[in-house]
């Protein structure tokens, strides 16, 4: 799992790349894309509440969607686990 969160330091957003080693997935195969219905990699936190992306739609909104969410929990190394 790869977690991202915003951290805040006076006025200034420093982005924060945590990879927690030992922890349980937070998504799993029932977890759907809000955009497409596809399974979901990523989740994301937001002050109006928490979406669903695969990875396809992650990547194409990235730039809005790191504006909008505090906190980003990023699975996408599964798509490529057998």
């Amino acid at each position: 799992m790869v977690k991202y969160t915003l951290q805040y330091n006076r006025g200034d957003i420093m982005d924060t790349m945590i990879k927690a080693e030992g922890t349980s997935d937070t998504l799993n195969s029932t977890d759907r894309c809000d955009s497409c219905g596809s399974q979901a990699y990523v989740w994301t936190n937001g002050v109006s509440g928490d979406l669903l992306f695969c990875r396809h739609h992650f990547l194409k909104n990235e730039e809005k969607i790191r504006a909008w969410a505090f906190e980003i929990i990023d699975e996408s190394y599964k798509a490529n686990q057998k």
